[in-house]
C-alpha cells in the first residue's frame, strides 16, 4: 500500500509536469491551429487522468476509513430495507 502511494505521488508529479508543459505549449502564440489543438487534447487527456486519479485516491481514503471502523467495531450496519 505504501509502495502505490509514492508511486501515486510520482504520477501525480508528473502529470503537473505535463500540464505546465502543454500550457505553455497551448498559449503560445506562433503555434498553427494544429499544434495547438494537439496541446489542447494533451491538455485535456492529462485533466482527465488527474481527475481519474484522485478519484482513486479518494476511493482508498474511504477504504482506509472503513477498514479502520471495521478494526476498532466502530461500524454500524445499515438497515434493510423491506
Amino acid at each position: 500500500m505504501e509502495n502505490e502511494k509514492k508511486l501515486r505521488k510520482k504520477l501525480f508529479q508528473h502529470l503537473e509536469d505535463i500540464l505546465d508543459v502543454s500550457q505553455k505549449k497551448f498559449k503560445t502564440e506562433n503555434k498553427t491551429d494544429k499544434e495547438r489543438r494537439a496541446w489542447a487534447r494533451i491538455l485535456i487527456q492529462t485533466i482527465n487522468s488527474y481527475g481519474k486519479l484522485l478519484e482513486f485516491e479518494e476511493l482508498e481514503i474511504r477504504i482506509e476509513e472503513l477498514e479502520e471502523k471495521m478494526k476498532n467495531g466502530v461500524l454500524i450496519p445499515l438497515e434493510k430495507s423491506r
